[in-house]
């Protein structure tokens, strides 16, 4: 069996994020979608041109913000500080055109409390849009010390400097990853979104994600970014209606592993004719440990 994505630049591109994820323990999904420092003043990240993937979905835009946003209060408070994501929130317009190298997230208002919170806000642009704006609000520990993310960095180093990954020495989960890829070529649709896509299944009018170690983050945990994507992707009409993502707001309880499954309970708590309110509670262990409000457009 071939676990090589449909073009031969995609596939050498993912071998080295991969390696570039293992040396420097930066989220492997982060890495394969091209996530880099663009500006330390307003602090911007974006994503890197082709070979890496240009079409961009839900989950490369809700990690672009998270990590915008912390990238911004790190700038303030040290690379190195652990920021736990208490909440997130994104408001768009739209999602971004292929043209993933476009596409930018600006952290331009920063604010830090003594009680040991920090709030950061900003724009998502491709070009000269604005596709919406970012919100998040972190724990700030009093100590402690994590390594560097190399797109916080405005001299981050070169991907291309790691030696590629053999197929051979592909885990269980990085060789699903380069399945998805392949996949997501095949029916043009965004790498990450493609992941998490095919580790979820609908069951009795919930939905269960099956998460894997390519979706943690530094911690062991499971992205922030991927916990939206699924929230959304869950909260969304169920009655086969086109929709797109107007708003959403998701409140992180506690960590969720990736070595068990994921529930998520979708609620509606409003519909009108075009518009959809939902909440989804995402369990594991019997523990809920993340709540998303949203709002889908039909």
């Amino acid at each position: 069996m071939t676990f090589e994505p449909a073009s031969p630049g995609s596939s050498e591109w993912l071998r080295q994020a991969l390696a570039f994820s293992r040396a420097t323990g930066a989220p492997a999904l982060a890495c394969a979608a091209g996530l880099r420092h663009a500006s330390s003043s307003p602090f911007t990240l974006g994503f890197a041109p082709p070979p890496a993937p240009q079409r961009l979905g839900l989950v490369e835009v809700a990690m672009l913000a998270d990590f915008a946003l912390g990238g911004a209060l790190r700038q303030r408070l040290g690379r190195t500080r652990p920021l736990p994501t208490l909440s997130l929130t994104l408001d768009l317009t739209g999602l971004p055109d292929v043209a993933g190298a476009r596409t930018l997230a600006e952290a331009r208002d920063v604010a830090v409390a003594a009680d040991g919170i920090g709030t950061a806000a900003g724009a998502i642009r491709s070009g000269n849009a604005v596709l919406g704006h970012c919100s998040a609000t972190f724990a700030v520990p009093s100590g402690g010390s994590q390594a560097e993310l190399p797109w916080d960095r405005p001299d981050p180093p070169s991907q291309d400097n790691h030696r590629s990954v053999d197929l051979g020495e592909l885990t269980p989960a990085e060789r699903a990853l380069f399945a998805a890829a392949r996949s997501a070529e095949a029916v043009g649709r965004s790498w990450c979104d493609q992941v998490v896509g095919t580790a979820m299944a609908d069951e009795d009018g919930t939905s269960v994600l099956v998460p894997s170690e390519v979706m943690t983050n530094r911690a062991g945990a499971v992205q922030g970014g991927v916990l939206f994507a699924a929230a959304a992707r869950c909260g969304a009409p169920r009655d086969g209606a086109r929709s797109r993502l107007v708003s959403g707001t998701m409140r992180f309880l506690a960590g969720a592993s990736a070595a068990k499954p994921i529930v998520l309970e979708p609620a509606v708590e409003h519909t009108t004719r075009r518009t959809l309110f939902t909440q989804v509670r995402l369990w594991q262990d019997g523990t809920v440990r993340a709540v998303a409000g949203l709002v889908h457009r039909r």
